[in-house]
């Protein structure tokens, strides 16, 4: 997860996966110990179905030592994402495997399938995985970056109706001062908010659309891949932005 900062004049929720308590397999603390995958002792897989509904299906099975557990939890799924981009799977210990899957709203949600010191296998939703696990995943399995088609684009207009307000709902890049930041403007219903943003070495700002005419992201893109940074939605009349990264 790559940080930079943003000055936002309105309130916006920061999301960012943290948590220093967290052990390892071995029960020591991991929060700054370099992630080297480990060679499985095991074997885990991941099936994803209702995929067109709005909440899905995660089903993880764990083999391991002579044993199998299989769970399945719900979750609302990232759409229109092929299997490599919805979710990663990262063996951090020989009895250790951390599966990452993409929610609708371009977060991650963890899981951990592990051996118990009691022998027992355990599969748990885990809400905040060391730093180490999913900077590892995010940033180098490129968790949360998916492939992009033709539709990006650097300014997005559509005129539509939310509330009693009827608007063009745009968003725009424009050039900065710097070549390395970019302008994002975005503009709905008489309320214009402007912001500088920096844009990392090797990356393009982008506008991604989504299937809702109100509902679009600012992303960075690269190698084909993009990565929602903001989003940019109208709600009942209301333009609003949230930081999907943490952004410093």
């Amino acid at each position: 997860m790559q940080h930079f900062r943003i000055g936002l004049a309105i309130a916006i929720a920061v999301l960012s996966a943290c948590n220093s308590g967290n052990q390892n397999a071995n029960g020591n603390a991991a929060k700054d110990a370099a992630v080297h995958p480990a060679t499985p002792a095991g074997t885990i897989a991941v099936t994803i179905t209702d995929r067109d509904k709005d909440t899905g299906q995660v089903t993880i099975k764990f083999k391991i030592n002579g044993q199998e557990k299989e769970k399945t939890f719900e979750q609302t799924l990232l759409t229109n994402a092929s299997d490599a981009d919805l979710y990663k799977v990262l063996w951090d210990a020989p009895n250790s495997c951390y599966v990452g899957v993409m929610k609708a709203n371009h977060q991650p949600r963890y899981y951990h399938a592990s051996v118990s010191d009691k022998n027992d296998l355990k599969i748990l939703w885990f809400a905040s995985p060391d730093q180490r696990i999913w900077s590892y995943m995010e940033d180098t399995m490129g968790l949360g970056k998916v492939t992009v088609g033709s539709d990006l684009v650097q300014k997005y207009k559509k005129n539509f109706q939310s509330g009693k307000i009827l608007a063009d709902f745009i968003a725009e890049i424009r050039p900065a001062t710097s070549p390395d930041t970019v302008e994002l403007y975005v503009e709905f219903g008489g309320f214009t908010k402007s912001m500088m943003v920096p844009v990392p070495k090797g990356s393009k700002a982008v506008i991604q659309p989504t299937a809702a005419q109100d509902h679009v992201y600012f992303a960075f893109a690269a190698d084909n891949k993009a990565e929602p940074v903001i989003d940019l939605h109208v709600e009942n009349g209301r333009l609003q932005l949230k930081t999907l990264k943490e952004i410093k």
